[in-house]
């Protein structure tokens, strides 16, 4: 299966969500945005408690990240929380005449 990576608008899109500021670089902007939903999703997953943390992270990832239409990638909650993010659409955009 092809791996859809996100676009500069993807990233754009997140950072005006939570409200921030958007960076004309776009190292810059892509770097704001995983480490932004990488702290959301490490809260999330302490909040949830260590009891079961597979549910936990399970749980966190659905309402964090795939109801924006996203995948979660690999993720780390040690040192600066980040997480690296997929298209959860395969589906390519055709444009019609």
């Amino acid at each position: 299966m092809p791996i859809h990576k996100l676009t500069k608008l993807d990233y754009a899109n997140i950072l005006h969500f939570y409200k921030q500021k958007i960076p004309s670089s776009n190292r810059i902007l892509k770097l704001h945005a995983e480490h932004l939903l990488g702290e959301k999703l490490c809260r999330c997953i302490k909040k949830l408690g260590p009891t079961n943390e597979a549910r936990s992270i399970g749980i966190c990832t659905k309402t964090v990240i795939n109801n924006k239409g996203y995948k979660r990638g690999t993720f780390s909650c040690k040192n600066k929380p980040h997480v690296t993010l997929t298209r959860a659409n395969n589906r390519k955009t055709v444009k019609r005449r």
